[in-house]
């Protein structure tokens, strides 16, 4: 292992790879701060530029550019109120409020800390992992994946402020509209209305910024300025929100820990984790009421999971070949490209080069958010545009955003038809976060209960794992209607 580790860094400093990295860190981060150009995107463009490079370069050119587009996408998030990526939609519950109340630079400044110690524990965990973790991933089947995805669901209630029971209805029309295109298991094709762009069914990207980005569009266009700070984000701002993550270390160890559990289990999907670990710390505070007022917790723990999850998901890639998520599906490809082969004997003969992707996503991701703690006089000053420049230009993006990922024009009308949705979302209180989180969870909740079903029939539930799973379910359920009855005898 020693050994190992020593080659993992000496390949890690050769210029090839230090090149690689330079020039594949501002391109993710580029990706990040334009809605909707997700770490999927960036990967599918630029694994052309691998062709001919180094195995080892080549992987840390893509696994680079990939692992920094949910730190550049929370400062979108924050600033403009827009996801730079689907998987920085749960930091626009609370870093909007915080934006409107003049306090920008403590959102970014917790985002950016936050996102850089995530990714260094996402990280330590796959170095960790990499050499143990067969027999844990060989024990979760399909029905644990199942309740696993299922779990994530029982958060929908605990996701943002408002009524939990709206917050429910949101979820299940997210799961509903999943349902949209052909059934995962018989290949029938449902709900598609004879429109062949159903058949494949909604994509996410429009999705996403149809529910964030058009809401907020059309609140600019009303003449609403984005705060009332001149566009500058003080010093002492940016300063009070890096105290702020250290002053919850424990909340940023939880919500990393959250972020690269749900990224080793294929299937529950990349954009599932910050969602759960924002549930999970309202859950968890002593004040869960003020979740989606504008605090500073709501910035810290999705963040911190963001950046984690990459590091999990890159565990059952490199172990047993199988993607951790849809990112780490197109680098699987990458692997094959440059002559490698994932697997259990990648381990065994490749051990440096699954130890140097660790040191490179540690490095990254702690650079990343030094690059833009250093760019954010510069991206400040966006705040302090006009609406009426900042409108034409944010909306151009936007669609852009939503045509690049397939080159599809339906996909630019459906960010206009899920831009409604998100609009009667706030007209009426529902909870958008929600409705993407139970979009994102559909198809593996119901493609892990057939496949069970199937395997061990309804008492699939009596397994160990599942027992320990619903156990923690009925405890996120109950938890917090307990604790806001012990704070009133207390009180």
């Amino acid at each position: 292992m020693l050994d190992a580790l020593i080659s993992a860094g000496s390949q890690t400093l050769q210029p090839a790879v230090l090149w690689a990295v330079a020039s594949a860190l501002p391109v993710g981060l580029l990706f990040g701060l334009l809605p909707g150009l997700s770490g999927l995107t960036a990967m599918a463009v630029l694994i052309p530029f691998v062709y001919g490079m180094d195995g080892f370069a080549g992987l840390a050119f893509l696994l680079t550019a990939h692992a920094v587009v949910s730190t550049g996408g929370s400062v979108t998030a924050i600033l403009l109120g827009i996801p730079g990526s689907p998987a920085n939609a749960a930091t626009v519950v609370d870093g909007v409020p915080l934006r409107n109340a003049g306090q920008s630079g403590t959102a970014v400044g917790a985002a950016l800390t936050a996102s850089a110690i995530g990714g260094v524990f996402g990280a330590l965990v796959l170095l960790v992992l990499l050499p143990v973790l067969r027999p844990v991933i060989l024990a979760f089947g399909p029905a644990e994946t199942f309740l696993l995805s299922l779990m994530g669901l029982t958060f929908l209630a605990a996701v943002g402020a408002g009524s939990p029971a709206r917050g429910l209805f949101a979820g299940a029309f997210g799961i509903f509209i999943s349902f949209v295109g052909y059934e995962p298991v018989s290949g029938v094709p449902r709900y598609w209305l004879d429109y062949d762009y159903l058949l494949d069914g909604f994509r996410l990207i429009p999705l996403a910024l149809g529910l964030f980005a058009i809401p907020e569009l059309v609140a600019l266009a009303s003449g609403r300025m984005l705060e009332q700070s001149k566009g500058e984000l003080p010093g002492t701002q940016l300063l009070n929100g890096m105290r702020a993550v250290f002053d919850r270390v424990g909340l940023v160890l939880r919500s990393s820990a959250i972020g690269s559990i749900i990224g080793i289990i294929p299937g529950v999907g990349g954009e599932t984790a910050p969602f759960v670990a924002y549930a999970a710390a309202r859950q968890s505070s002593p004040d869960p009421e003020r979740f989606g007022t504008g605090i500073i917790e709501g910035v810290i723990a999705p963040e911190a999971s963001n950046n984690a999850k990459e590091g999990g998901a890159l565990v059952p890639t490199l172990v047993f070949g199988v993607p951790g998520s849809s990112g780490m599906a197109l680098l699987l490809g990458a692997f094959l490209v440059l002559g490698l082969q994932p697997g259990p004997n990648f381990l065994r003969d490749h051990l440096d080069i699954g130890l140097g992707l660790v040191l490179i996503l540690a490095v990254v991701n702690v650079l990343a958010a030094v690059l833009m703690f250093a760019l954010m006089p510069i991206l400040a000053r966006v705040v302090s545009v006009p609406p009426r420049l900042l409108v034409p230009f944010l909306l151009m993006l936007a669609l852009l955003g939503a045509y690049s990922t397939q080159g599809d024009m339906h996909d630019v009308v459906f960010t206009f038809v899920f831009g409604a949705v998100g609009l009667a979302c706030v007209r009426y209180g529902f909870n958008r976060a929600a409705l993407l989180l139970g979009f994102v969870l559909g198809p593996a909740v119901e493609r892990y209960l057939e496949i069970s079903l199937n395997i061990y029939g309804p008492g699939f539930v009596f397994r160990p794992i599942c027992l320990v799973l619903i156990a923690l379910m009925i405890a996120a359920l109950f938890a917090p209607k307990i604790g806001s009855r012990l704070r009133r005898k207390r009180a």
